[in-house]
Formats: structure tokens, sequence, C-alpha cells
């Protein structure tokens, strides 16, 4: 039997920055999908946004769809389904088929 790993020792300040880089990050998120709720952003630009920013690739796609005008929960799994992606699976992990599959739905 192993023994349980216990977490790394971090400072009050490690852990602070820490906080705030995740805050950051789901802020960041959530603006994403309130711009494609209201239409501001589509979806072709924030798969273009991701090749270059870490936050963006990092986003599931599941919600992003889910937050598509017009598509809700049922639709973005379904339309996952059709494309053959994971229900896990986030932005940077599509293939270049998976991103067509997406991009030709929403074109």
């Amino acid at each position: 039997m192993s023994t349980p790993r216990k977490p790394p020792q971090i400072t009050d300040e490690q852990r602070s920055a820490a906080l705030a880089k995740a805050g950051a990050a789901r802020a960041k998120r959530a603006e994403i999908k309130a711009l494609l709720q209201t239409g501001s952003r589509t979806l072709s630009d924030v798969l273009t946004e991701a090749e270059t920013d870490d936050i963006v690739a990092g986003t599931k796609v599941y919600p992003l769809l889910a937050a598509m005008p017009g598509v809700g929960k049922v639709k973005a799994m379904r339309l996952m389904e059709d494309c053959k992606i994971a229900e896990n699976r986030k932005i940077r992990g599509l293939g270049s088929r998976q991103r067509e599959c997406l991009l030709d739905h929403f074109s």
C-alpha cells in the first residue's frame, strides 16, 4: 500500500497569486461565453484566439457550445456527438476535423 500524497507546501503569497490567476482565468472564460451568447463574438473568433491565448485554449468545448445563441445543453451535446468530440475536451485538444465540423455547423 502506498501512503497518501501530501499537497505541496506553499506560502501564503504563492497561494494568493494562484487564487488571483485562477480568478482571472474564470473571469476571462465567463466573458467569452457572455460574448458568444450576445453574438458579439463568433465561434470562429474564439477558436482563432485559442491559438495564442492559453486561457482560451484551456476552455472546455461543451460550455462554449451551450452558450451559443439557440443551442443550449441538449443541442450542444448532440453536436459534440456528431463531431465526435469527447464531453470533457478542451479547445486546445480539438483536431482539425472536429474544428471544421463545428465551424461548418455555425457558418
